[in-house]
């Protein structure tokens, strides 16, 4: 039941950006943590988290090699809500920028961004 109720969540998003510009952005797919580029990755899929560590800096593996235990995680309008087990649980704000390829989770302690695989993040303004 709660693995149907997370997918008709995902579902339900509509849109990622307020002025309609990346309507079609997905945080399905393998995003890189900035400030830990060469250790840790997130791969999304449809209701779960994974979280890859680099075997070698920037070597990332697949979700074969991914720590044991992935995230659930459902997707409401413009929020994520990820948990992180034993009643912890992760809310924040979805901003895409740069075409899709940045990803600002944004909450009262902060933003956390995310990139996907292969971009150069300095190539956003």
């Amino acid at each position: 039941m709660k693995k149907l109720l997370i997918f008709l969540l995902i579902l339900s998003l509509t849109s990622c950006a307020e002025d309609g510009e990346n309507d079609d952005c997905s945080i399905v797919g393998r995003w890189i943590l900035e400030g830990f580029e060469d250790n840790v990755m997130y791969e999304f899929t449809d209701d779960l988290r994974y979280t890859i560590y680099a075997a070698e800096p920037g070597m990332f593996g697949t979700i074969e090699d991914a720590i044991p235990g992935p995230n659930d995680y459902m997707i409401n309008q413009d929020s994520i809500t990820i948990d992180l087990d034993f009643g912890n649980f992760s809310t924040n704000k979805v901003e895409f920028k740069c075409d899709c390829q940045v990803l600002d989770l944004v909450n009262t302690s902060g933003t956390t961004t995310l990139f996907t695989e292969g971009h150069n993040l300095s190539s956003c303004d």
